[in-house]
């Protein structure tokens, strides 16, 4: 699996639009959909696979990013 670069990313790093192929890693933890919108949504964990769509290979575009701490503590924290 793909190391995470940083649990934390700013605003600016989430504005920008990322795209990924089916068979590529994820660039970022997030819901990504295709391009075609056949596909709902799916949350996509930075460093996993991307899956093919409906149709097969496509391109996965990010809908929303998910970033920031942790919404529960740690266990060990």
């Amino acid at each position: 699996m793909k190391k995470i670069t940083s649990a934390y990313r700013s605003a600016a790093e989430r504005a920008i639009h990322l795209k990924a192929s089916t068979g590529s890693h994820c660039p970022a933890n997030g819901f990504w959909r295709t391009a075609d919108l056949l596909s709902d949504p799916i949350f996509v964990f930075e460093g996993s696979m991307m899956p093919p769509g409906k149709g097969g290979s496509t391109t996965w575009f990010l809908d929303e990013a998910h970033a920031g701490p942790p919404a529960y503590p740690l266990p060990g924290r």
